[in-house]
């Protein structure tokens, strides 16, 4: 017993061992810790001089020791009681804090530490008891657990920082909080020193930047130095040149090369008036841009300002425009002679014989960055002197090579032969230039229809769009015309029923279009018409309704009536248009538009489907990702016999939940864009497939829709026989194809469907009258089921001739045993008239209506085991 009790006591002593040492084991631990945060604190201090980058490495640093995804730092100014956050890294409020207002620090917990000055270890039953007491207030996202504490200069807090877990898994610990007190209070001395540090090299830049100025100012006085001994040199050279030259065009060089050793002289040239001071020749020109002008007419240019002016002249852009608005000038024709360019710095001084003005020495400049001065100028000016003088000598020249011209001429006419030789020389150029004409013509027009093809039509445009960008005033609009049904009338009539339409159509838009107005075919169906000085931006739209109207009417080619029409894209001329393919691009855009609303009609171009031509590309990407994720699934829409009130079967749609966007049913256009319509189709046959192999016979039919594209590209027919060649029964699947792709399609897609029908698959032609009503593809005996377009049987009730077409399919269906389906019936009279006619088959909102889904699921398919 003595010895149990010495056991006893030994082992107590041992345990009380422990605990003192597990103790001192943490607490040395957590010393060993804040040490290595106070010194890599220390080393942030010395190594960072951007306050930018010292708020992310201390995160960095305390969520090395403690679980701190969420951090933030916050400075409290005791005199306005405003909250500042300096950093702030969240989960879940990262994107709001720009909106949070300062007096949400101050009610939060974050005002209630800096006003109590001590730190804060809480969690949400104590968060709960704060907010209850009205020591807080909630706001953000509620945490599980939060830990903050006071930044203190001396006696006065500062500022806060804290840290906060939204799981609960993740706690702090008095440990933790001591831990975050220690770094805290060596957290604003760090941060002075980097304070410091950032201050002193913002001093020393300041610095940097006056010793450069310093610098700056002493090369510009090097430099006019420099350039004033260039001058005096050029002065000397000039004078040397007026006495030295052989000839005009070598003083004319020469003085081009002393001026170039002066300023920017790329662009120079040398105006002269002829004899009766009407026109102007050019007997030296240099440009980067135009090539050498011929003799014009005097206008209101520059050249002509500066003679009327009778003095130098330095004209930038600003001096342009006013001159152009006082009247003085007219920008249309650029100096000289240059429609494609202006100068935006142009420098011009008269060339004066005994006061009276012969002609304009100018320099000009095409780059933004340099402009001439007046010191230029008065360069200019001193060196015109020297060339007046020169051509003054000339003159004489001149009357003298003058006078050798006309005894030349006189021998000239005295000499037959030459003479003859001559008008044959001539008789040549003559049919050279018909040939080129021909050449031009055939290069630059369609070869069926005699309008401007793309080459020329694109030319235009850009000479139209050049002088619209200068003359605002002068509207212009771009009409692009695609024709409705071309590709029918060309595979089904021939090519030369075609050509023959296309012709005709020619014909017609010309007639709805101005003189000056350009009509050009682009290739295919494919027009564009170009109108220009329009009055009023709503003269467009009448030219597009003409010519809708035009093409509506009947064409009578080869002995057969063909009907077409036209859907039209307008894009209005608008400043913001950075050239000519920009405004093509928006016309076609626009014309997309149109044919997508219905065709036969036209749709002005706007900034909302440029947005929407973005958002498409946006969609489709999020399309893509659906697709990857398998976010389409199948929705069952269920066909009735009308009149019994039975279950024939179910057509299979497809639905698209995703996540964010939730459910979407309108995006086959998107989809079809982005070329991934065929992957989903074989997705929603997989979920038929797999409906049809667990669920009960007594479902009935279930249709599944798919486009033409599996009929006609091998892989993708292969893939559809593969995932069929596994289904049993077949007989209880429907693959439907539209009436529009049947018709676009050729007839290699018939052995397709017949391999499909003998394999026991049923078929079934979909949206039928939609657009043609085609009775030839009924007659082929393909199709078990013709699904009338929703479109249509809505028409029924008022309009007598859909209802004479629904009772010949009714009697095409009993000759060529087919049945007659009925889509849209979303009302009592519709599904009673198409009753009253015999057609029973029918869906729609209405017919689904009918019965209880629970009593759809569980009722048996009479119908489809009468049709089986």
């Amino acid at each position: 017993m003595k010895g149990s009790t010495e056991l006893n006591k030994r082992q107590r002593h041992t345990d009380d061992k422990l605990r003192r040492l597990t103790f001192l084991a943490k607490r040395y631990k957590q010393a060993y810790l804040i040490q290595n945060a106070l010194l890599r604190l220390s080393e942030l201090a010395s190594t960072i001089s951007d306050m930018r980058e010292f708020y992310p490495a201390i995160h960095n640093m305390v969520s090395d020791l403690l679980h701190a995804e969420n951090f933030y730092v916050v400075f409290y100014d005791s005199a306005t009681e405003q909250y500042t956050p300096q950093y702030f890294s969240d989960e879940k409020d990262q994107l709001i804090i720009d909106q949070v207002p300062s007096s949400a620090f101050s009610s939060g917990l974050t005002g209630y530490v800096a006003r109590s000055g001590k730190p804060l270890l809480c969690d949400t039953e104590q968060f709960a008891t704060l907010v209850k007491d009205g020591h807080i207030e909630a706001h953000g996202s509620p945490s599980a657990h939060w830990l903050g504490i006071p930044l203190c200069r001396g006696n006065q807090v500062i500022g806060v920082m804290a840290i906060q877990s939204y799981n609960e898994k993740h706690r702090y610990t008095e440990s933790d909080l001591a831990v975050c007190s220690s770094i805290g209070g060596h957290t604003l001395t760090a941060l002075d020193r980097v304070k410091s540090r950032e201050l002193l090299e913002d001093t020393v830049r300041q610095r940097t930047r006056q010793l450069q100025k310093i610098n700056s100012s002493l090369q510009k006085e090097i430099k006019e130095r420099t350039n004033a001994e260039q001058l005096q040199v050029a002065l000397y050279r000039i004078s040397e040149l007026t006495a030295s030259s052989s000839d005009m065009n070598s003083f004319y060089r020469a003085v081009h090369q002393v001026l170039s050793g002066l300023m920017p002289a790329e662009n120079c040239y040398i105006a002269l008036l002829n004899s009766d001071r009407t026109k102007l020749t050019f007997p030296f020109f240099l440009d980067q841009y135009s090539p050498p002008p011929r003799e014009r007419p005097l206008s209101k240019g520059f050249t002509e300002y500066v003679i009327r002016c009778g003095d130098a002249r330095l004209i930038n852009n600003d001096t342009a425009a006013a001159l152009v608005e006082a009247g003085e000038l007219r920008r249309s024709v650029a100096e000289p002679i240059n429609n494609a360019r202006y100068s935006t710095s142009w420098l011009g001084t008269p060339l004066l014989i005994e006061q009276q003005v012969i002609g304009v020495i100018a320099l000009q400049s095409y780059e933004q960055s340099y402009k001439y001065s007046e010191t230029e100028l008065s360069i200019l000016r001193f060196v015109s002197q020297h060339i007046a003088v020169a051509i003054q000598r000339k003159l004489a020249t001149e009357q003298q090579k003058r006078q050798q011209e006309e005894l030349e001429r006189k021998v000239f006419e005295s000499t037959r032969e030459l003479r003859q030789t001559n008008l044959f020389l001539r008789l040549q150029v003559e049919e050279r230039k018909k040939a080129e004409q021909k050449l031009f013509y055939e290069a630059n027009h369609d070869a069926l229809t005699g309008l401007a093809n793309r080459q020329m039509f694109l030319q235009q445009l850009k000479q139209q769009f050049a002088l619209s960008k200068r003359q605002s005033q002068l509207n212009m609009a771009l009409l692009f015309i695609d024709l409705d049904r071309f590709k029918l009338i060309n595979d089904n009539l021939g090519h030369h029923v075609g050509d023959a339409f296309l012709i005709e159509v020619s014909k017609r838009l010309l007639s709805t279009v101005r003189e000056h107005d350009v009509v050009a075919r682009l290739g295919g169906d494919e027009f564009v018409v170009l109108l220009t000085s329009l009055m009023q931006t709503t003269d467009a739209e009448d030219v597009a309704e003409r010519i809708i109207d035009k093409v509506r009417l009947p064409f009578f080619l080869q002995g057969q009536q063909v009907t077409s029409g036209a859907s039209i894209g307008i894009a209005q001329f608008q400043s913001e248009h950075t050239n000519a393919e920009a405004l093509l691009r928006d016309a076609d855009a626009a014309m997309y538009q149109a044919k997508s609303m219905g065709r036969n009609r036209f749709v002005i171009f706007n900034e909302t489907m440029r947005e929407q031509m973005l958002q498409a590309l946006s969609i489709e990407q999020i399309i893509q990702q659906a697709l990857e994720k398998q976010q389409f699934t199948a929705v069952f829409e269920p066909v009735l016999c009308g009149q019994a009130r039975n279950l024939m079967g179910y057509e299979l749609h497809t639905r698209w939940q995703h996540p964010q966007l939730g459910t979407q049913y309108d995006f086959s256009q998107h989809i079809t864009d982005a070329g991934l319509l065929p992957k989903i189709e074989q997705l929603m046959l997989q979920q038929a497939c797999h409906h049809l192999t667990v669920s009960d016979s007594n479902i009935g039919l279930l249709t599944v829709t798919l486009s033409t594209a599996h009929l006609q590209q091998a892989d993708l027919y292969d893939q559809l026989k593969q995932q069929l060649s596994g289904l049993e029964p077949k007989h209880r699947l429907c693959l439907a194809f539209t009436e529009r792709e049947m018709l676009q399609a050729d007839n290699a897609i018939m052995t397709p469907l017949r391999q499909l029908k003998q394999l026991g698959i049923r078929l079934a032609l979909h949206n039928f009258a939609a657009d043609a009503a085609p009775m030839g593809l009924l007659l082929q005996q393909l199709f078990e089921f013709v699904k009338l377009d929703a479109t249509f049987c809505r028409q029924l009730p008022r309009s007598e001739h859909k209802r004479q077409l629904l009772q010949m399919l009714q009697s095409l269906a009993v000759s060529y045993k087919f049945r007659v389906l009925a889509d849209g019936v979303d009302n009592a009279d519709l599904l009673n008239l198409l009753l009253a006619e015999g057609c029973c088959f029918m869906q729609g909102k209405y017919v689904a209506e009918l019965l209880s889904a629970q009593a759809l699921a569980s009722s048996p398919s009479v119908v489809f085991q009468q049709l089986a």
